[in-house]
């Protein structure tokens, strides 16, 4: 009888530890199943599908932000009637294929199918491109891009990186003071050094930390003279990690802020591929 006892109380004390767990904890009781577990259980699934509401918003939320700037950018397109306007003109074209390359990368996110292609490539280059694709809005903003990099070769996905730079050289161009970037890269053993230095309006020390955070905007960027999203720092941390690098930032307020990137140098790194995209 008392054995009895003891295992009932033992089953009932791992139920109670079990409640306190997130995710559904029914079926691992299951023939048995009493009310505590039902409503545990219905509980964790109201809360996923408030938060799959929650990001389903968000989602929509970008996606019409979106839709309505390429809307605006393509009205702007259809005003521009001669040569006159063809800095204009291009100068639209490069923000709806921006806007593009946003929604695509917000969707490959959203449902976990980013795909990553990892190959060992030179890194120059892929500055050049990122400045080419930012070039009329570069000339637009008067703007001088110093590059410092050697013929440096990496393991990466060449579009992904790009696409970082594209997001790091707009943020210089949002933010700007001077309208100037110095962009240089160093290689060691195991990591090659990408960073970006702006001469914009930099960031309050006590933002840094939330820089790279979804949504997030700083305290001294909302003067009025640009509308921050709070998205293209944190899709280049999340970028970076899917390939398997990181980023850090300073910043001196008022003077200067440095992006640094880490790569690694490793034709191993292709694991990480793997892992991304099962």
């Amino acid at each position: 009888m008392s054995v009895r006892i003891f295992k009932k109380r033992s089953f009932k004390k791992k139920i109670e530890q079990s409640l306190s767990q997130s995710g559904k904890i029914a079926p691992f009781y299951l023939p048995y199943i009493d009310q505590d577990l039902y409503f545990h259980d219905i509980e964790q699934l109201e809360n996923k599908l408030s938060q799959e509401r929650e990001r389903n918003n968000e989602l929509k939320d970008s996606i019409d932000r979106i839709v309505h700037e390429l809307k605006a950018s393509l009205g702007t397109m259809l005003l521009c009637q001669d040569e006159s306007d063809q800095r204009m003109l291009q100068l639209s074209i490069e923000t709806m294929n921006r806007q593009l390359s946003f929604l695509l990368l917000l969707a490959r996110l959203e449902t976990n199918v980013m795909d990553v292609q990892f190959k060992k490539i030179e890194l120059r280059p892929l500055i050049y491109s990122s400045i080419k694709n930012n070039k009329h809005l570069l000339i637009y903003n008067h703007f001088e891009v110093k590059i410092d990099c050697p013929e440096l070769l990496i393991y990466t996905d060449p579009e992904w990186l790009i696409y970082i730079f594209d997001q790091l050289i707009l943020n210089a161009i949002k933010y700007k003071r001077e309208a100037r970037i110095e962009i240089s890269a160093d290689q060691k053993e195991d990591e090659t050094i990408i960073q970006f230095k702006d001469h914009g309006i930099g960031i309050e020390r006590h933002d840094l930390p939330q820089v790279f955070e979804k949504g997030f905007t700083g305290s001294n960027t909302r003067s009025g003279t640009y509308r921050s999203t709070g998205m293209g720092l944190y899709f280049v941390h999340t970028v970076l990690d899917k390939l398997s690098g990181t980023v850090e930032v300073f910043s001196v307020p008022g003077s200067y802020t440095i992006f640094t990137l880490h790569l690694f140098n490793s034709p191993e790194i292709s694991w990480h591929k793997d892992r991304m995209v099962s």
